[in-house]
């Protein structure tokens, strides 16, 4: 979203000033409109910004939405929003079918079609009270028509991803963006937007950090995550309220879907595709259980970021007990990841003394053969290692 709103605002930026030079001179407006050499100019200005910025693929839908109305805009052609945000979807699928696979694509179109519907024709806002107040209502109108997509998309929100962006948006585009600007004319600015960008990072770390900065819910079906956004686009709308609250129950499923679990004194069992190693999940009626957890990757990269942390949270599962078969790494590697998710989980294990993990859970059982437990019905055994 912040890569998009920097092409643009640099194409708006670059369309301004090439159509000022432009109409200093009065045989290039009788060759041209100012207007079309400002269109033209303003969006390949900003192809070059995006290239320098490295063409990601944000950058590329941005790049793409911004020629064709551009194109539209040069035809002469006044099309209803509608038919421009379409003909703009259209486009970028046609470029990139693969972007209907990207997350990015659908939070990106439906905040800008959410934006355009709940505009209903008003007036720019006028003097700084008026802006501030328009702000905050596109940015509380994105939140609450974004949310419903995000729990169908990441099965988890942000609740402090509202304040978040009224910070950091204006930070990056009023502070940032035009020090790392400045800085192909002085390079000193480009130290200044590197502190100003450690300084937004502490700042959004500390509100990442913050007890239930995030909610998660299981991942529901297609038809309860279609029905969320619907709701939440009805009620963000500038309709009457006794029609925005319709939008309400199309919430609910997304709200409090739970998928279905084994009857008692049944168990099922998922093993998690994580390559070199082992991660198992067995759900009871009432009860989860995780067996390993998978390989380390790299410093940043394991099996429990990756894919257990992501398969319980789509589940909405709260893990009672973590067994750690052994202490090889391709076994291991994800525990981490899990038991910080994980809070409530017990670890069950035969680790060495002053083994890392082991700072994690203090109170953790050692495995012995003979050990037991029952859950709804179903037995579980330790078989190995013997008795000390």
């Amino acid at each position: 979203s912040i890569s998009g709103l920097h092409i643009i605002m640099f194409a708006w930026l670059a369309a301004a000033i090439v159509g000022w030079l432009w109409r200093r001179s009065a045989r290039l407006c009788l060759a041209w409109p100012a207007q079309h050499a400002a269109l033209v100019g303003g969006l390949l200005l900003a192809t070059g910004y995006a290239l320098f910025s490295g063409l990601g693929v944000p950058a590329q839908r941005t790049v793409t939405m911004l020629a064709t109305l551009t194109l539209l805009r040069l035809l002469g052609v006044r099309w209803p929003w509608p038919l421009a945000w379409l003909l703009a979807c259209a486009v970028v699928v046609a470029v990139d079918p693969w972007a209907l696979l990207q997350p990015g694509f659908w939070l990106s179109f439906v905040a800008v079609g959410v934006l355009f519907a709940a505009d209903g024709g008003r007036q720019p806002a006028t003097g700084a009270a008026g802006r501030v107040h328009a702000m905050l209502r596109e940015q509380a109108v994105v939140t609450l028509a974004l949310t419903p997509l995000a729990l169908l998309l990441f099965g988890q929100a942000s609740v402090v991803g509202l304040p978040a962006n009224l910070l950091a948006i204006p930070w990056v585009t009023l502070v940032v963006t035009p020090l790392a600007m400045g800085g192909v004319l002085a390079p000193p600015l480009w130290d200044a937007a590197a502190w100003a960008v450690q300084a937004l990072g502490l700042l959004l770390q500390w509100m990442a950090a913050l007890p239930y900065a995030s909610v998660s819910v299981a991942a529901p079906p297609l038809w309860a995550g279609a029905a969320g956004v619907l709701g939440g686009a009805v009620l963000a709308m500038r309709w009457p309220w006794s029609l925005r609250l319709l939008g309400v129950p199309l919430l609910l499923p997304v709200l409090w879907w739970q998928p279905p679990r084994p009857a008692a004194g049944d168990f099922e069992l998922l093993a998690a595709d994580v390559g070199q190693g082992n991660a198992v999940i067995v759900r009871t009626a009432s009860h989860t259980l995780v067996y390993d957890a998978g390989p380390r990757w790299g410093p940043e990269s394991d099996a429990g970021h990756r894919v257990l942390v992501p398969l319980l949270r789509a589940l909405d599962e709260r893990v009672d007990t973590l067994v750690l078969s052994h202490r090889d790494s391709d076994h291991t590697g994800g525990a981490a990841a899990l038991l910080a998710q994980q809070p409530g989980a017990a670890l069950l294990a035969s680790l060495e003394d002053g083994h890392e993990l082991l700072g994690l859970r203090p109170v953790a059982t050692r495995c012995a053969a003979g050990q037991g437990w029952e859950w709804d019905g179903v037995r579980f055994d330790v078989l190995h290692p013997a008795q000390p």
